[in-house]
Order: structure tokens, then C-alpha cells, then sequence
């Protein structure tokens, strides 16, 4: 017996596999129901302000979704929506070392359509070991280095061939922006990963120069000071004005429109609205609100450096007063939220401190200011204190070295600092200071320390 197929019979037969092909697909996916991971690395070892994206199969509705996701412990933070198939979890604050953390994604619905994840899933963490970057200059070249905090596996992180001027690092510790100069006499920003050999062109500035960059908390801004080329090579640069980079838009400007309010070092508050900045020529300190607009002045004299307290309502700086029985260099403390500035540190001082580097911890009780301790000598020491007892210790005070360039890590438990030996040649070394300890040590030798978390 012979079976014959027709050419409609094969398409029936072809459509009807199709069907049930597709039939079966549609029943293991039912049956499997949404799949989701995160990009917690396989080692399950992070920064300490990883943010942890989770990504499902399918569309999801964010406030449905957010129920099934948790964390243990506990930690302050935020869930945010990236896309239709995303979320994330931003930590407010770091991470704590030598915990493991597992995040979930619990069963349960994801969208309105009634589409689930099946199974729970969990996966685990810790944060790594923060590193240390600094700046290595010889033979008239300068470049970022990184080191573990034994003083060990000293690695290079920028080419040799790359003259680095300054630079910060992100609050993740993923990556380092840094200016150097360029062909035409201007200065660029320059961008590199914290395994470095990858740097590349963030921001060709041409002709004018782009310095003193600072990332904001968040890792999504960086503020820069930008002076503008003149008409010819004959003539000055324009004043430095504060610009504003955005690493995921790609807009790129100044802050303020009025040409005339300069500025330099800026410095973000820890909420990343806030944006203070120096004005030399006016001995001003600019700070603007970038979410009400809002513009503030205040006085100061020094060009010092402005530090904020960990919840952005505050923050210290310093200025020069002259009185009845001299020079004093006084610390100001300005209170955002009550719209007072009060003298903080230095109104009945016998002789001028000279205080000028400050920084405030992630703790509200703990902060470094720089000071000189002998009205004899010169040299700086570094106080640590509690800004609400103004009672404290001085963790680097050799009459022979001066202090400054004090650098909290992301939990204010150790401080980095710069220090010189004003007598003798004498290469700049980095110090160490460790609260649990209470000891400082010489970490290494270099310039500008920064945490590489």
C-alpha cells in the first residue's frame, strides 16, 4: 500500500507541529513561570555603595515587583525602576565589612497580568577591602597607583605616558576620574577603571583647561572647574566657573548662568543636591541647591576646603578674621536647615591655628581638622573631635611634618592624610590612622591619598 502527501498535506502537517511546538512552549513557560537574576558577581564580593540591579524575564509593574524583593539584614537603602524589565537597590549607606548580606526575590506576582516568579531565589554577598589610590610624580610624569592597605601589590593604574594633575574617585570605587593635559595646551578629563590599563577621554576640553573634578555621591555627576581659552594664545585664560558633566545624559554646562559667579574646588554634599564652590576673587563660597535653585553666599577668606555633615544639612569651612588683638583664622559652621552661621571653632583663640584642612566623617560625632598646636613652628597636626562636644585627640602631630589632605573611608573608622617634612630632602609620604587602634603609620610614599572602596 502506497501513502501519498500532497503539498497541502505536508503544510497542514507542518502548521499542526508548529502548534504544537508552540503549544508546548507556551506550557513550560506557565509552567516555569518569570526568571530573574541580579549581577551580584559570582564571587559574591562588592563595593561598599554597590547598587544591585535586578532583571526579570518579562515587563514588570515596579510597585508589585518591589514586594518580592528584600534584603538581610536589613540596610537603608532604596529600590529605584531602570527599565521595563529592571529595578535597583541603591544603599544609602555603605555596606558593613565582614557581614553577609543575601538579597531575595521572593515568589509572587510581578505585573498586573498575573505573570510570576515561581521560585524564590537568594544570593549572598560582602563588601571587599577598600584600597588606597595616590599619585606617584618622577621624571616629570605623574600617575594614579593603587595599594592594599598591607602596603602590598602596589599596582599603576594610568599609563606612563598619561601626566595625571589631579583626580577623585567614585563612591563605588569602580572608577577614577582624572585631568591631564592635552596637545593644545588645554586640559582634559580622562576616565579609568580601578583595574586601569583602560583609561580613555571622558571630556575633550580643547583649548581651556577642565580641573579639580569631583564625583558626586551616586556616581551619576561630576562637577569641574573650567577656564575658559583666550581669544589667542598670547592671552590669559578666562576665570574658572563650575560645570556639570552628566554621565548618563551627556549634558554638559555650566552651573551658573550668570557668567559672572565664579568657582573653584567644588564639593557635593553627601545627598548629592548641594554644590558648594570657591570664589576667589569675590571671597565667597557659592553653594547652590540644585533641586529648588536656590543660591547662598558665605563669606570666607581662605579658599579652604568645605565638608559637609553626613546628612547634608551642614557644613564647615574656614575663613580669616582680623580683630582687636590680630589675624585669626576662625571655623565657620553653616546650618542649612535653620538658615544660621555660627563661628564655630576659633572666636577666642589666643594666637592664630591656622586651621585649614576639614573634613567630616560618615559618623555625625566624628571629623578631622588640621591646626598648627606650636605658635612657634609652622607645621600642621591633625585633630580628630567630635563636632557636637568639641572634644577630641591629635592623631598626627610631629613638630618635624605637616599634616593636611585628611581623607575619611566610607565608614569613618580610618583617615588618610598627606605629610611633609619641612627640613632636609624628604620624598611626601602617606599616613595612616585607624580608630580601633588609635595608631598612625607611614602607608606609603606619594602624593594626594584617596580611598579606593
Amino acid at each position: 500500500m502506497k501513502i501519498r502527501f500532497t503539498v497541502d498535506t505536508l503544510a497542514i502537517g507542518l502548521l499542526l507541529g508548529l502548534a504544537t511546538t508552540a503549544g508546548f512552549i507556551i506550557l513550560w513557560g506557565e509552567s516555569a513561570g518569570v526568571q530573574a537574576r541580579t549581577d551580584v558577581p559570582e564571587d559574591g564580593v562588592v563595593g561598599p555603595f554597590e547598587a544591585i540591579t535586578f532583571t526579570f524575564s518579562e515587563v514588570i509593574d515596579s510597585e508589585i515587583t518591589s514586594d518580592l524583593i528584600s534584603i538581610d539584614p536589613i540596610h537603608e537603602g532604596y529600590l529605584e525602576w531602570v527599565d521595563t524589565y529592571s529595578m535597583r537597590y541603591v544603599p544609602l549607606k555603605p555596606f558593613e565589612r565582614g557581614v553577609t548580606y543575601s538579597v531575595k526575590i521572593g515568589a509572587g506576582e510581578i505585573n498586573i497580568n498575573g505573570r510570576e516568579v515561581k521560585k524564590a531565589q537568594t544570593w549572598e554577598f560582602q563588601v571587599r577591602e577598600p584600597k588606597v589610590a595616590y599619585l606617584i610624580s618622577e621624571n616629570g610624569q605623574s600617575g594614579i597607583w593603587s595599594m592594599d592597605l598591607s602596603g602590598k601589590d602596589a599596582k599603576r593604574i594610568t599609563a606612563e605616558d598619561l601626566k595625571v594633575i589631579s583626580y577623585d574617585v567614585s563612591q563605588n570605587g569602580e572608577f577614577i576620574i582624572f585631568t591631564s593635559i592635552n596637545t593644545k595646551g588645554g586640559i582634559d578629563l580622562w576616565r579609568v577603571s580601578r583595574a586601569g590599563g583602560d583609561a580613555s577621554v571622558l571630556m575633550d576640553c580643547g583649548f581651556d583647561r577642565c580641573t579639580t573634578p569631583v564625583i558626586a555621591p551616586g556616581d551619576k555627576r561630576i562637577a569641574y572647574s573650567r577656564e575658559a581659552a583666550g581669544p589667542s594664545p598670547d592671552l590669559p585664560f578666562g576665570s574658572p566657573r563650575i560645570w556639570v558633566i552628566d554621565l548618563e545624559s551627556g549634558v554638559n554646562g555650566p552651573v551658573y548662568e550668570d557668567q559672572q559667579i565664579l568657582g573653584y574646588n567644588p564639593s557635593w554634599s553627601p545627598d548629592a543636591n548641594k554644590l558648594a564652590s570657591f570664589d576667589g576673587l569675590a571671597d565667597f563660597i557659592n553653594l547652590i541647591d540644585l533641586q529648588t535653585g536656590e543660591h547662598f553666599l558665605f563669606a570666607s577668606t581662605t579658599g579652604g576646603p568645605v565638608t559637609w555633615s553626613p546628612d547634608s544639612t551642614q557644613f564647615l569651612y574656614t575663613t580669616y578674621e582680623q580683630n582687636e588683638t590680630g589675624g585669626r583664622t576662625q571655623v565657620r559652621l553653616a546650618d542649612l536647615s535653620t538658615n544660621e552661621t555660627i563661628t564655630f571653632i576659633g572666636e577666642k583663640d589666643t594666637y592664630d591655628y591656622s586651621y585649614y584642612s576639614i573634613a567630616w566623617s560618615a559618623l555625625p560625632d566624628r571629623a578631622v581638622l588640621s591646626l598648627r598646636i606650636d605658635e612657634e613652628r609652622p607645621t600642621q597636626a591633625l585633630w580628630v573631635f567630635d563636632p557636637n562636644l568639641l572634644d577630641g585627640i591629635i592623631i598626627a602631630g610631629d613638630p618635624e611634618y605637616t599634616y593636611t589632605s585628611p581623607q575619611w573611608d566610607p565608614w569613618g573608622s580610618a583617615l588618610l592624610f598627606q605629610q611633609f617634612k619641612l627640613k632636609g630632602q624628604y620624598n611626601p609620604e602617606i599616613g595612616l590612622w585607624q580608630s580601633d587602634t588609635n595608631l598612625s603609620t607611614v602607608f606609603a610614599e606619594g602624593i594626594l591619598p584617596q580611598w579606593l572602596p
